[in-house]
């Protein structure tokens, strides 16, 4: 084995962008898909040459944070404030159910904007939700010109 490299950063992420980009050109897709499933390989030492004319790092930007409002606790949250009208209201709420499983996607947009419904959703955006730290996204990182060259392959003797 050769002498022990310090992998930049920038050098870690060429390499796994770069490897992906020409593995794509090799197989047109992902390598596991043209591998047969159930079985494992040991020992594999891979000689390979990596030329990455381009590396493109995209800007980093942040997004308000997302949140999906669990629908059956707050079900469960309603009823259970409805004190002597618990009963009336499930009955209502078996009924309401079994009706929207029948609303096509713009009745129900139209029924949640006629109800508040989709206003109540709003301001618990903007009131909560956007409250909460933004979310970071990391943008998409492409490498350009990329030559992958397989230079040896030996399998190493298991220590068996």
């Amino acid at each position: 084995m050769g002498p022990k490299i310090d992998l930049t950063p920038e050098a870690a992420l060429a390499i796994e962008t770069g490897v992906k980009e020409a593995l794509k050109t090799v197989f047109g897709g992902e390598a596991r898909d043209v591998v047969a499933p159930d079985q494992t390989i040991e020992g594999m030492v891979l000689n390979l040459t990596l030329e990455v004319s381009t590396l493109e790092i995209g800007h980093d930007t942040d997004k308000m944070p997302t949140a999906s409002i669990p629908l059956l606790p707050t079900l469960a949250l309603m009823i259970r404030r409805m004190g002597c009208q618990r009963d009336e209201a499930l009955r209502i709420l078996k009924e309401a159910m079994t009706e929207a499983l029948t609303l096509d996607k713009d009745a129900m947009k139209r029924l949640l904007d006629d109800a508040g419904v989709a206003e109540a959703e709003r301001l618990v955006k903007d009131e909560v939700i956007a409250t909460l730290p933004r979310t970071p996204v990391k943008k998409t990182v492409k490498a350009k010109g990329v030559t992958l060259t397989l230079t040896g392959i030996a399998q190493r003797p298991s220590a068996a």
